[in-house]
């Protein structure tokens, strides 16, 4: 299946299944520049973002939080010589407000590129984010 039917099927974006082929979360090949879909690896992968967070998890963010969580934005940053270290990563606002109750919670991961700050999601933010993006 392509992109587009895919995107659909999972209720998600087309830039986050672009991101999984590239990422290797659904089994995918690119063919003439088009990706094209494995159904039943895509299925999986929709099956597993069906799962709720842990209660825990729930409990322990507030919405204003859960809305950073959402909006962060995929390699985000005007400074292309910066790119390739923030690559694969979701990077919020350099205004972010709180941040050490983000680090508290271990939402955000602190990066220095080429002198310049950056906040990105952790890894246990991207599993928030990935639930998120899914429902």
């Amino acid at each position: 299946m392509n992109t587009a039917t895919a995107a659909t099927q999972a209720r998600v974006t087309l830039a986050t299944i672009r991101t999984w082929c590239r990422r290797g979360i659904v089994a995918a090949a690119k063919t003439a520049g088009r990706w094209v879909i494995d159904a039943t690896s895509l299925a999986r992968r929709i099956e597993i973002g069906a799962r709720r967070m842990t209660q825990q998890d729930a409990d322990d963010l507030n919405p204003t939080l859960l809305h950073g969580i959402r909006r962060a934005r995929y390699e985000h940053t005007t400074r292309a010589a910066d790119r390739p270290a923030l690559a694969g990563r979701y990077v919020l606002p350099s205004y972010l407000q709180g941040p050490d109750v983000w680090r508290e919670k271990g939402l955000i991961d602190d990066v220095t590129v080429n002198g310049r700050h950056y906040y990105v999601l952790s890894e246990k933010a991207m599993r928030i984010r990935t639930t998120l993006t899914t429902r």
